[in-house]
């Protein structure tokens, strides 16, 4: 039985096909169904919420999808089925494990009897490192099976700070924009309600049949939609104006709760447009390169491709296929645009009004005669004027949104100056303010903010029967008017009726409102936003013969020549190509690049699945591929399928990875997600978070701020900003002069308008009645400032002021010529730097920069959940100017770094699977073996290993880590000088040798090598002959550095060789002041720990019960990865042999088959017996068999059917087969071929070599080990030891690597059973608790176990 999950969730009124499905399986007793459930791509399945019963919950009751909750219930109610989980990207969180109940990692007879949410509650508190523990049992009991490509012959390359100057500029104009329209959003969502209250009053009213007042009568008036006052749309229009006029209606009566999760969206979505943008230039640089001069082909990954919003100004301009325009669509302009006309709607048009030009854009721009109610539109050969244009044809007109009924702006109360405005909005902000005070918004964002849904369900339907009753029955015999000579005189209206009062103000309304918005757009046609990306790349790469595009989209715009005109056009087409339908041109795309007719090809996330552009053998494009990355996902999985595109099995080579990073620092948002989501994935699956490419693989390591220590870093952050620290967490240079001057005005002109008005400044910068909710905040910012840790400066600056030193009358000066630049520059500066020592700090102006993205005290004071959402601050981060984003992002990195060095000094910094490194790794005698879980895991062992580590670093590693970044040039930047606390001055820290001479250190000189990486990191590496290798901060080892004087390498080598032998001992032992010896002895719990896991750590005196990483809990252990010094050495000669030869076999390839053929280790004779071979079966699809050669003929008995050297070979599938030499030369050399491929791929190099497979059928033959106890039944126990109840003796022998627990190498305190106070090792602790515990618990102990064995038959 096949079946989709769409189909799975299918009902009817009477069943479903779930009921269907589960009594097909079982009939009438589907319990005892044990067939198999294979669940291919489950992801499907991993939104799950489940309940104390393991129930999904859905609805209201929880966040589960149908799916998710389907799937749960199938493996609920057919409890004996065999289940099988498959996915390539299945899980990216703990949580979404929910519907994996058969991995029997929770439930009963497990360690979490209470359910999944008691699992994952543990996960969490005990981080990734568990995570990747978890997995990795799994993997050894068989019951999960992952599998990637090696990373290791691709390339990655990233490439930070990646700039375009135009790009920089329009940003940082745009910026400004964004903030004057923040300014208006909460006066804006007050209007709203306001309209909506109203109509919720007119409702309830003729809902209980009373009468309407006269003002409720004038409000439908008002507010009537004119636009169908002639009934349906008439058939003869075009589409373009019934699609806007479709838009106005729906979008005229929108919900307020909406309005501010979508300005946020919109937000985003347009500023990651922007960075996209700037990185184009470099993107084809980087391709045409590649292919051009390296020979290579080019793969260009996005996520977007800005089709919706060229399809909305293709629509809205009047065009079809086959059209064009004077320039590619921009997607930021269109979402910009879009934005304005939601927040600044006009009113329903009066009828007999010639509308706005800019509502439709197919009008040629002689046309004064439309009104868009009657007239036929007439489109252009283009639909739009260039970019040059005083503005840009797009669809402002999809946003509109009722307009208030007040009229002139807010009056400010009597004493203050006349005509004040706000000082924070610019002069386009006041100028579009004059006519109406629709303006901001108050209403809490919603939980997402990226939220990108479709807003056409939002529209409301209050008032709107109301509404179109007084629209059916209005009359009037005005004559048509264009919207702006509607005259705006004063009238008398009180000998008016209420119908003509309501038509004259709603004229006077819709020019007033029209104006404004003409305003808005025109600002943005000034920015001169840049072209979609998707277009331009395609174009400018050679168009769509030379680009392989792979998208969802169905039409793109394409450059070409139009000879009458002279000019480039852009012309709308359709990419379906005449051979192949729509839904195979990606197919057919793909074809094209691998058969290299097509050297470029740009994916979009529609083709990140199911589509293969590895450089494969079988294809004729097998030019190495170089993967660029300009968008980077929202998700991990995503980012594995795509960069999975070009990666694949059977390639030549591996690609080349280059992702570019903008220099905006609110990109690095979308970086930390993918990091940190490609550690968790890694960690989930394979029990590796390096297994995926990883985050630091593929160089994304820099960027996971996400998490629990960049949270803790942003309430840091906030509360210093709030506070007005004068704690300096990063050095400013010389481009933050500006940033305290724009910061010095604005302070300046608050306190000039507060000394205009009668009374005490003082008393003036409190909150008036007629303040605009703007206003009101703003006021409420400056007041809490200047009244309070700002006090001292606001009472200088009011000083400054009356003596005409403030920084607004300066800058005039400027204006009016009346003093020169020079001498003005000088001035201000003397008032910046006297400031400066009076409480004009950096985080005074962080205030307004976060206030002008909407991140306010009162929203993010205190501990809740905004304090700490690194998300949400990263996308407002986006909203400043590029120069104010760096400044602002560089702080949090900093207090980031700060919590993460004081995590790893206290211990609790989350390292995943720590890799226990030095000059030598020995396991130390034979581990001690243990069973702790009784009857419920008779053959799970878990043991503990004695480990001897040498932390030393030889001469020889030093010199050889010397050689590799000598020469090498480390940029430096003005941020890596300064002065320490004590104002003394260093300089950059440079890679080389140097030598501690202080005349404390008795026992001779300490030597050292610093390499530093260079400017992009904030990291430097410092080796020691006794402790090796670290990664030290560069600010905080600085006050070493300057103590330490540089030395040549001759000297430094003879340093090196004298400490390495004095630090020849026990590392408790130091051999002078500060320097510990090199070995150290600890303890790892291995083998099958999960299962006692949260005991393990529990009887450590760890708590368990707060969440991990949290600053009360220290963390006394590590999950741990140990490799022995011999087996890492054999690893590296196994490599570096076979790199080797693989220079120098001779080979020879089959023409036929492909196999290559290796002359290297040759099959002779009689002392090849035993030895593996290997046969591809070519018939049933290449698959290869195993087998071994079982006999050797050379005595010439039979010279015709076995002439001498011939070889009898016997194979796994049961043939047998007669060779000759060159035959079984080829066999084993493709035997040799396939066990290199296990080996490389993490499978031990005995298993890999098998050469029989013998199936088990009988499931009784699968008996378990049976205990052998260390003590014998005689012996009595040990009161003080009890781990020996549990204790057995190891069989086996010592394995090359583990991966377990280590436990702190401290000594501690604890009671003995007669309750003195004695010292023991941590990991002894451990063990006596716990065998405590499952002693009082009534777990069996292995002599018990023993003697259940014996009773039962088994023998050990």
């Amino acid at each position: 039985m096949f079946t989709t999950y769409n189909t799975l969730i299918a009902k009817n009124k009477k069943t479903s096909r779930l009921e269907q499905l589960i009594e097909w399986c079982g009939g009438d007793k589907p319990e005892e169904f044990d067939g198999l459930i294979m669940l291919d791509e489950c992801h499907k399945a991993k939104t799950v919420d489940l309940d104390e019963k393991g129930d999904a919950k859905v609805g209201k009751q929880g966040s589960s999808t149908q799916t998710a909750a389907a799937v749960v219930e199938l493996q609920k109610r057919l409890p004996r089925a065999r289940v099988v989980y498959c996915s390539a990207t299945s899980v990216t969180e703990p949580k979404n494990l929910g519907f994996m109940g058969r991995l029997g990692m929770w439930g009963a007879g497990t360690e979490f009897p209470s359910g999944f949410n008691q699992f994952l509650q543990h996960i969490h508190r005990l981080g990734t490192g568990a995570m990747e523990l978890h997995a990795m049992h799994l993997k050894s009991i068989g019951a999960i099976m992952a599998r990637t490509l090696s990373y290791q012959a691709c390339e990655f390359d990233m490439i930070d700070g990646v700039s375009d100057p135009k790009v920089r500029n329009t940003y940082n104009k745009a910026t400004e924009l964004w903030t004057d329209l923040h300014a208006q959003l909460a006066d804006r969502l007050v209007v709203l309600r306001k309209r909506e209250e109203v109509f919720d009053g007119i409702d309830r009213i003729q809902q209980n049949n009373g009468t309407l007042s006269e003002e409720q009568l004038f409000h439908i008036e008002l507010n009537a939609d004119s636009d169908d006052e002639d009934g349906l749309d008439s058939d003869d229009e075009d589409d373009a104006v019934v699609e806007q006029r479709r838009l106005r209606r729906m979008y005229r009566n929108r919900q307020p709760k909406f309005v501010r999760g979508q300005f946020w969206s919109s937000h985003q979505r347009f500023f990651r447009s922007l960075c996209i943008a700037s990185k184009v230039d470099k993107a084809i640089e980087i391709a045409k390169k590649s292919v051009d001069e390296e020979g290579k082909c080019c793969v260009i990954g996005l996520q977007t491709t800005g089709e919706a919003q060229s399809k909305s100004a293709k629509l809205t301009s009047g065009l079809s296929d086959g059209g064009a325009l004077d320039e590619f669509v921009s997607a930021p302009n269109e979402d910009l645009k879009k934005v304005i006309m939601q927040m600044f709607p006009l009113p329903p048009k009066p009828k007999g009004v010639i509308a706005p030009q800019f509502l439709n854009l197919q009008l040629r721009e002689d046309d004064s005669s439309f009104d868009d109610s009657d007239d036929e539109e007439h489109v252009t050969a283009t639909g739009r004027r260039s970019r040059k244009a005083s503005r840009k044809p797009v669809d402002y007109d999809e946003s509109k949104l009722d307009s208030p009924s007040g009229g002139s702006g807010t009056k400010r109360k009597q004493g203050r100056s006349p005509g004040k405005t706000n000082k924070r909005q610019n002069t386009l902000s006041k100028s579009v303010t004059a006519s109406n005070s629709d303006s901001d918004f108050t209403v809490e964002l919603s939980d997402d903010e990226m939220d990108d849904s479709d807003d056409d369900s939002f529209a409301s339907s209050k008032g709107s029967d109301n509404i179109k009753k007084a629209s059916s029955t209005r009359k009037t015999n005005r004559k048509g008017i264009p919207w702006d000579e509607i005259p705006l005189d004063e009238v008398e209206l009180a000998t008016m009726s209420r119908v003509d009062r309501a038509d004259l103000r709603r004229m006077i309304d819709y020019r007033k409102s029209a104006e404004r918005v003409k305003k808005w757009l025109d600002t943005v046609d000034d920015l001169a936003l840049p072209a979609n990306p998707l277009d331009r790349l395609l174009n400018e790469l050679g168009g769509p013969d030379k680009v392989a595009e792979l998208t969802g989209r169905k039409t793109r715009q394409v450059k070409i020549f139009d000879p009458i005109k002279n000019k480039d056009i852009y012309v709308y087409e359709k990419r379906r190509s005449e051979d192949a339908p729509m839904d195979e041109i990606n197919i057919e795309e793909k074809n094209m690049f691998q058969k290299g007719v097509k050297k470029f090809a740009i994916l979009s996330e529609a083709a990140s699945t199911g589509i293969s552009l590895q450089a494969d053998k079988r294809v004729k494009n097998q030019r190495r591929r170089v993967h660029i990355t300009l968008e980077l996902p929202w998700s991990a999985d995503k980012a594995i399928q795509q960069l999975g595109r070009t990666h694949r099995s059977n390639q030549v080579s591996g690609p080349q990875y280059k992702f570019l990073i903008s220099e905006v620092g609110g990109e690095k948002r979308f970086a930390s997600a993918v990091a940190r989501r490609l550690a968790l994935l890694g960690a989930l699956t394979q029990g590796d978070r390096r297994a995926t490419g990883s985050a630091n693989g593929i160089g994304l390591g820099n960027f996971d701020m996400d998490n629990i220590y960049g949270k803790r870093a942003l309430g840091k952050m906030y509360d210093m900003i709030w506070q007005c620290s004068t704690v300096s967490v990063i050095e400013l240079d010389e481009d933050a002069s500006p940033l305290f001057v724009e910061g010095l005005k604005a302070i300046d002109e608050h306190l000039q308008d507060a000394m205009a008005c009668h009374g005490h400044w003082t008393d003036n910068l409190s909150l008036h009645d007629t303040d605009s909710k703007e206003e009101a905040t703003y006021a409420d910012l400056m007041r809490a400032l200047l009244l309070g840790r700002c006090k001292r400066l606001a009472q200088e600056r009011v000083k400054a002021i009356e003596e005409g030193r403030s920084v607004p009358s300066l800058l005039q000066r400027v204006a009016d010529q009346s003093e020169n630049v020079a001498s003005i520059k000088e001035k201000i500066d003397a008032e910046i730097e006297a400031s400066k020592s009076i409480g004009l700090s950096f985080t005074v102006l962080c205030n307004f920069w976060l206030y002008d993205v909407g991140i306010l005290q009162n929203d993010s004071g205190g501990r809740s959940n905004k304090t700490r959402d690194v998300s949400r601050f990263l996308n407002r981060l986006l909203g400043m100017n590029l120069n104010r984003q760096r400044y602002m992002f560089d702080y949090f990195v900093a207090l980031l770094s700060s919590e993460i060095n004081e995590a790893k000094t206290a211990g609790r910094y989350d390292v995943g699977i720590k890799n226990i490194t030095g000059h030598n790794i020995e396991f130390i005698g034979t581990p001690r073996s243990f069973c702790f879980r009784g009857l419920d895991g008779r053959d799970e062992r878990v043991a503990l290993y004695s480990v001897k580590i040498d932390h030393g670093l030889s001469c020889e590693e030093a010199m050889k880590s010397y050689e590799e970044y000598e020469g090498t040039v480390v940029p430096t930047s003005s941020s890596q000088r300064g002065w320490n606390r004590r104002g003394v001055r260093y300089e950059a820290i440079k890679t080389g040798f140097y030598v501690d001479e202080r005349p404390y250190l008795r026992g001779g000189k300490k030597v050292f090598l610093i390499i530093n990486p260079g400017a992009h990191t904030d990291k430097c590496l410092v080796l020691r002959p006794n402790t090796g290798r670290k990664t030290v901060n560069k600010i905080s080892y600085r006050e070493t550095y300057n103590n330490l004087t540089r030395t040549n390498p001759d000297r430094a080598q003879r340093l090196w060789e004298r400490e390495f032998e004095l630090a020849d001992l026990p590392y408790n032992q130091p051999y002078q002041f500060s320097c510990p010896g090199r070995h150290l002895e600890t303890k790892v719990f291995a083998g099958k720990i999960v299962p006692v896991l949260a005991k393990l750590i529990k009887a450590s005196g760890e708590s368990v019960s707060t969440e991990y990483g949290s600053s009360s809990n220290k963390k006394n252990y590590s999950v741990v990865r140990v490799e022995s010094s011999d087996a890492m050495k054999r690893d590296q000669l196994s490599q570096e042999s076979a790199e080797s030869s693989q220079g120098a076999e001779t080979e020879m390839v089959d023409a036929k088959k492909g196999l290559v053929i290796s002359h290297a280790d040759p099959v002779e004779g009689e002392e090849d017996v035993g030895r593996g071979i290997a046969r591809r079966m070519e018939k049933i699809g290449g698959c290869i068999f195993r087998g071994e050669i079982a006999k050797y003929r050379n005595d010439g008995g039979n010279q015709e059917c076995d002439p001498p050297g011939t070889f009898f070979a016997s194979f796994s599938n049961g043939a047998k087969l007669k060779m000759d030499a060159a035959q079984a030369n080829k066999a084993r050399k493709l035997y040799q071929k396939e066990v290199a491929k296990l080996v490389d791929a993490g499978m031990p190099e005995e298993s890999a070599s098998v050469t029989k497979f013998e199936c088990c059928t009988d499931l009784t033959s699968l008996k378990h080990t049976a205990c052998e106890p260390i003590l014998s039944a005689m012996e009595d126990q040990n009161p003080e030891q009890y781990e020996v109840n549990y204790e057995e003796k190891f069989s086996g022998k010592v394995p090359d690597s583990i991966v377990g627990l280590q436990f702190q190498d401290t000594t501690v305190a604890m009671s003995d059973v007669h309750g003195n106070s004695i010292d023991v090792e941590m990991w002894e602790k451990v063990l006596m608790n716990l065998a405590s515990d499952l002693l009082r618990s009534g777990i069996l102990t292995t002599r018990q176990l023993s003697s259940l064995d014996k009773a039962e038959g088994f023998s050990k």
